[in-house]
């Protein structure tokens, strides 16, 4: 009889080692790879093709939205600049620049510079994972996790879509501003220095042409918040883990110049809708598919 403690962190050991191993290399994590882990976790438990019949529809309708978020960067609306909202809110300086100036540093990669992309890294790997972790105890609570996760990604390209927003990187760029106002895009320069052109990334994802334009909301900081929101009432502990995950991940990418706060917060929002909207949902059919009363007898 498999012990859930052992199969859990060996699980985690082996995932681990993977990751640590790809990010080594210099190999994008994406999707993809992260499902052929896990289904290799599926087949050792002997659920390989209920795994494949579970995920195989959820990773068809990411790449799905992948695809349309690339497209819409083509709509031809211009980007809003949210640089002014940010001042409102935290009383006229950008905490981007602010920790920018604090911490970063041009000629070196510092320890803050590879935590701030290990976090940025794992926007796609880290839902997937926790997913796993739910379909491991409940298929049910799996499909409402991926069923708020998708919707909150479409509801956010609908956005993307229509009201397009500039990331302070684009906004704050060398030669349009004054140089103590330049935001790096620490990202591009910490691959280069650690890399440079031998990065690898999926010709997939180099074809879908991703919008630079979808800032708002941050689904960096919506999809952790989001995995939290589903995690609190069964796996208390995660849920309390992943809440200090989501801080540590608007702390990096707003360091990283990727996102500003509000992009955050309206992050946070569209997780709030999604989940009121999916178990809403589910209570509804619940009603719907319940018991009928016994009609009586001739």
């Amino acid at each position: 009889m498999r012990r859930p403690g052992v199969l859990l962190i060996g699980s985690l050991l082996y995932l681990s080692v993977v990751f640590g191993v790809m990010l080594w290399r210099g190999v994008s994590i994406e999707p993809e790879w992260v499902v052929l882990a896990l289904l290799v976790i599926a087949i050792a438990l002997g659920r390989g093709l209920t795994f494949i019949a579970d995920w195989g529809p959820f990773l068809l309708l990411f790449f799905a939205y992948e695809a349309m978020r690339g497209f819409a960067a083509k709509t031809g609306f211009a980007p809003h600049d949210l640089s002014g909202l940010e001042q409102v809110a935290f009383g006229g300086m950008l905490p981007t620049l602010t920790l920018q100036h604090a911490f970063y540093r041009v000629e070196t990669v510092s320890p803050q510079d590879v935590i701030a992309m290990f976090f940025y890294f794992m926007h796609f790997p880290m839902p997937i994972v926790v997913g796993f972790v739910f379909w491991l105890r409940s298929r049910d609570h799996f499909h409402h996790f991926i069923g708020a996760l998708l919707l909150m990604a479409f509801l956010s390209f609908v956005t993307y879509l229509f009201w397009p927003s500039a990331p302070p990187w684009y906004q704050f760029q060398e030669g349009h501003v004054p140089p103590s106002q330049v935001v790096h895009k620490i990202l591009n320069e910490t691959v280069d220095k650690l890399w440079g052109s031998n990065y690898f990334v999926s010709p997939l994802y180099t074809h879908l042409n991703p919008n630079q334009f979808a800032a708002f909301p941050s689904l960096h900081a919506a999809f952790p918040a989001l995995a939290a929101v589903y995690a609190w009432n069964r796996f208390r502990v995660l849920a309390i883990g992943l809440v200090a995950w989501t801080t540590a991940v608007l702390l990096s990418i707003v360091y990283l110049g990727e996102h500003y706060v509000v992009d955050a917060i309206d992050g946070f929002l569209y997780v709030a809708v999604a989940t009121v909207l999916v178990e809403g949902f589910v209570r509804w059919r619940a009603r719907r598919s319940g018991p009928t009363p016994a009609r009586p007898s001739a």
